[in-house]
């Protein structure tokens, strides 16, 4: 069973979209909200926060299955993630008023929320982690409703790292870049971008943690994200060089 799938919703379960949480915008924190209206002011106008993530390999089956023109598409993950919420929204809470914010005008750390639902620890590989699924979940959409859906209670659990002795992410890591406790990112960046390197298409210390491996993602699925990653870095060393 699923911790984090909170909304008995068909049409986001089938899609894969398969974790759910619901906060109250009135009962975040001063901090969270004075952000959150910073960035997004239409907030002061919804009761609600939806933040939708998934988690496994079902979403990836269900986009493939769905999607056909992935080349022909800038973002089609996140095309793909709209339409779905949209039609979750539309055809389950047809008479409430929302804004899809993420994907879209960024608003409060995905990451911070991540963390009040309980789906979220810091790793030395930098991608959250959690005893269930370990770090093979994403944050796909963030939400404002006015919608009266039961607040996701706050979840306390412990991080699997705590407990992790012998560190296989960071031996795993080529350009050694978790070495010093502090994530290198000029250290990642840099042997990404080598002709051999093995971290093109992958992340061989996200690879190596052993939490929540059952759920690891294929390599088809692994390619895809850090393939466009690694298509960022090197626009973003072209012009960072030719300047």
């Amino acid at each position: 069973m699923n911790p984090f799938q909170t909304l008995n919703s068909a049409v986001l379960n089938d899609a894969g979209l398969n974790c759910h949480a619901v906060f109250a915008i009135a009962n975040l924190s001063a901090d969270v909200k004075a952000i959150l209206f910073e960035r997004c002011p239409q907030a002061k106008n919804y009761q609600q926060l939806i933040l939708i993530g998934h988690a496994g390999t079902q979403f990836w089956q269900s986009f493939n299955e769905r999607v056909k023109d992935v080349d022909n598409q800038a973002h089609p993950i996140d095309t793909f993630t709209v339409s779905v919420v949209q039609q979750y929204l539309q055809s389950e809470h047809p008479s409430a008023s929302y804004e899809v914010v993420y994907p879209g005008a960024y608003t409060v750390s995905l990451q911070e929320l991540g963390k009040l639902a309980g789906w979220h620890h810091a790793s030395p590989f930098m991608v959250g982690v959690n005893t269930e699924f370990g770090s093979w979940f994403a944050y796909r959409a963030l939400v404002l409703a006015n919608t009266d859906l039961a607040v996701t209670p706050m979840k306390e659990s412990a991080s699997p790292c705590i407990s992790c002795e012998s560190t296989p992410c960071i031996s795993a890591c080529p350009p050694r870049a978790l070495d010093d406790g502090q994530f290198n990112l000029e250290a990642c960046l840099a042997y990404r971008l080598q002709a051999d390197s093995l971290c093109k298409n992958t992340c061989l210390a996200r690879r190596a943690c052993p939490v929540g491996s059952d759920h690891r993602y294929t390599d088809e699925q692994m390619q895809f994200h850090y393939g466009r990653s690694m298509k960022m870095i090197e626009l973003y060393a072209k012009k960072r060089f030719s300047s």
